[in-house]
C-alpha cells in the first residue's frame, strides 16, 4: 500500500466559488483511495495508493464553502487515524455540524471518537455490510461481528447517529438474511439504513471470482448499481435477493419500525424524523410537487430547514 500527502487541489478555492443560483452539496474530500482491500469494493480495482491531502488545504475548502454543515466525502475518512486526529483538531471551535464515512474500526479509537462528537459529527456512515461472520468473510471483510453491539453502543452513546452499509446476496446470506438483518437493526436502534444488491464490479476480486465459476449473468454496466441482481446468489434465487433488498427498505422506514428505532439520545430527535419521515417516506410527494415548484426553491427549502436540526 502506498501512502502519502494528496496535493492536488492548491487552487480549489477557485472551484467552489460558484454562482449562487445552483445548489451545491457541501462536501468536502480529505483523501484518496482506502487502505483495506474488501474484494466486492471498486476501491480494489485501483492501485494501492491512499493518500491524504494537507490538512491546511482542508480547512481553505471548509472555509470557501462558508457553511457550518460539512460532508466528508472520503471512502474511509479514518484510514489514517492520525491524520484524522490532526484535522479534527483544527476544526475544533469552528462550530461545524458534519457526517463522514468510517469503518467498524472506529471502535479502536475511542479518543477519536470523543474528539469527532466534540467537533460536531453528527452522523457516522458504516459498512456493516452483514451480520453473518461467513458471509463477510466471502469478501475479506475484515469486520467483527461479536463487536457490533459494543460499536453502536459506543457511538450513540456520544450523541451520534448512524447510517448503517448492508449488502445482500453474500455467499453466506440465505433467504433468512433479511429478516435476521432487519430484527438487528431494529433493536440497535439504528437511525438509517442504505442498502445493497452484492455487484461484482469488473476490476475487483469478486467480479474474477465469479466470472471464472460462471455466475455473473448480465455484462451491462448500466445495471451495476447495488440495487439491481447482476449474478447468481448461491443461499437463495435472484428473484429472492432481489424482493428480499425491497422489502428490506419497506420494513425498515416503515411506521412501525420509525417508532421502535426512536434514539435515546433526545439531541438526534429532530434529525431522525427529518430523515426517516419525510426522506424516507415521502419522497415522491416532493417529487410531485418539483413538477410545479422549481427545484432551486424547493432546495434552498429544504437547507433551511435541515440546517436547523
Amino acid at each position: 500500500m502506498e501512502t502519502g500527502v494528496l496535493d492536488l487541489f492548491s487552487a480549489v478555492c477557485c472551484i467552489l466559488n460558484l454562482p449562487n443560483t445552483y445548489l451545491y452539496t457541501n462536501v468536502v474530500s480529505t483523501s484518496r483511495g482506502c487502505p483495506n482491500r474488501c474484494s466486492f469494493c471498486y476501491n480494489s480495482c485501483t492501485n494501492r495508493l491512499y493518500a491524504q491531502r494537507p490538512v491546511s488545504n482542508v480547512i481553505n475548502d471548509i472555509n470557501t464553502l462558508g457553511t457550518r454543515h460539512i460532508l466528508f466525502i472520503d471512502d474511509n475518512f479514518i484510514g489514517n487515524p492520525k491524520y484524522t486526529h490532526e484535522l479534527l483538531s483544527k476544526i475544533s471551535g469552528m462550530n461545524l455540524i458534519w457526517s463522514a464515512a468510517v469503518t467498524a474500526n472506529i471502535l479502536d479509537f475511542p479518543d477519536l471518537l470523543d474528539l469527532m462528537a466534540k467537533t460536531g459529527c453528527r452522523s457516522l456512515f458504516i459498512g456493516f455490510e452483514s451480520i453473518n461472520t461467513a458471509s463477510l468473510e466471502s469478501i475479506n471483510k475484515d469486520n467483527k461481528v461479536n463487536r457490533y453491539e459494543e460499536l453502536v453502543e459506543a457511538i450513540h452513546s456520544r450523541g451520534i447517529m448512524i447510517n448503517a452499509s448492508m449488502v445482500f446476496g453474500l455467499d453466506g446470506d440465505d433467504k433468512d438474511t433479511f429478516k435476521h438483518t432487519l430484527d438487528w437493526l431494529v433493536r440497535m436502534r439504528i437511525e438509517t439504513l442504505t442498502s445493497h444488491i452484492l455487484t461484482p464490479y469488473p476490476g475487483t476480486e469478486l467480479h474474477r471470482r465469479m466470472d471464472a465459476a460462471g455466475r455473473i449473468t448480465d455484462y451491462d454496466l448500466g445495471k451495476y448499481n447495488t440495487s439491481n441482481v447482476v449474478f447468481k446468489p448461491l443461499g437463495m434465487t435472484a428473484d429472492e435477493l432481489y424482493k428480499g433488498y425491497r422489502w428490506m427498505y419497506k420494513q425498515f422506514y416503515s411506521f412501525e419500525n420509525i417508532i421502535r428505532r426512536f434514539p435515546k439520545s433526545k439531541a438526534q430527535n429532530r434529525s431522525y424524523l427529518l430523515f426517516n419521515l419525510f426522506y424516507r417516506k415521502f419522497g415522491r410527494f416532493t417529487s410531485t410537487i418539483a413538477h410545479f415548484v422549481p427545484m432551486g426553491v424547493l432546495g434552498k427549502l429544504a437547507a433551511k430547514i435541515s440546517y436547523k436540526v
